[in-house]
């Protein structure tokens, strides 16, 4: 299937109705790594009116997954189902013109526009890209509480990204309980989802309040799953700690973490 055929195709429209077989269907084939039978599923589902089957669609030919990258196809194949309602194909256009890429100039101005379109139907991404724009001032005045606040809506959807932000930023300005108990909430959290910084830095905070067995136990835990999901300063840091605990300890913290199960992530589509 060439991607000069699928631009022109779906550039000619969506027909009426839609089907979740083709969607399902994709996504099945594209796990398994069968990608050209995953790119016409997404197609057809697409043709019939899916949104989201063009969207994942979009995403194959921008990372070139079974056929050649093609940046500019993805954008206007990303442009079609976010006029079709998809909401995380809009935060991916506003993302092109953050950046810069698939022949589109970076315009802050108008990633900030399309970012608060997505984010005010409540997709994530946008909620934490918006963010960050106001963070820094580009495209929109800088306004730290309003980013804050976007950090917060993203990080109550379980964006990853976001837990970790607001986490670092309480953490760094951990001035009082109050600041030190907001971090550890939103590491405790990336930490459930089975993120590895969050799980980095609740072995901290838990060696923080107390090198006691019963804290080491738990930041060895922590360490584990950790370097398992290969955070770069995990493995070193459980090495040491190993070094200083009694072997029944150690074993003890092994057992919680082969027990470890990520909690559901909120947010997940």
């Amino acid at each position: 299937m060439r991607v000069a055929s699928l631009a022109t195709t779906f550039l000619l429209g969506l027909a009426s109705g839609t089907d979740a077989a083709p969607l399902d269907e994709g996504r099945a084939a594209f796990e398994a790594g069968r990608y050209e039978a995953a790119m016409q599923a997404f197609s057809d589902g697409f043709r019939q009116g899916d949104a989201a089957s063009g969207y994942y669609l979009a995403r194959m030919l921008e990372l070139g997954l079974g056929i050649d990258p093609d940046p500019a196809a993805a954008l206007r194949l990303y442009r079609l189902a976010a006029e079709a309602g998809h909401v995380e194909a809009l935060n991916r256009v506003a993302l092109m013109h953050y950046r810069g890429e698939a022949g589109v100039a970076q315009d802050y101005t108008e990633a900030a526009r399309l970012f608060g379109r997505a984010a005010e139907q409540g997709d994530r991404n946008a909620l934490f890209n918006l963010g960050k724009l106001h963070f820094e001032g580009k495209g929109v005045p800088k306004d730290v509480p309003k980013a804050l606040a976007n950090y917060r809506q993203a990080a109550e959807l379980d964006h990853i990204l976001a837990l970790n932000t607001l986490g670092a930023l309480y953490r760094g300005g951990g001035k009082n309980a109050e600041d030190r108990g907001q971090a550890k909430a939103y590491f405790e959290r990336s930490a459930a989802l089975g993120n590895a910084v969050g799980l980095f830095e609740m072995a901290r905070i838990t060696l923080e309040e107390g090198t006691d067995p019963a804290h080491q136990i738990d930041a060895h835990m922590y360490l584990n799953l950790a370097s398992a999901r290969a955070h770069p300063n995990a493995a070193r840091a459980l090495q040491d700690l190993t070094a200083a605990m009694a072997r029944s300890d150690v074993e003890l913290a092994q057992g919680k973490a082969r027990a470890f199960v990520a909690v559901p992530d909120a947010g997940a589509r």
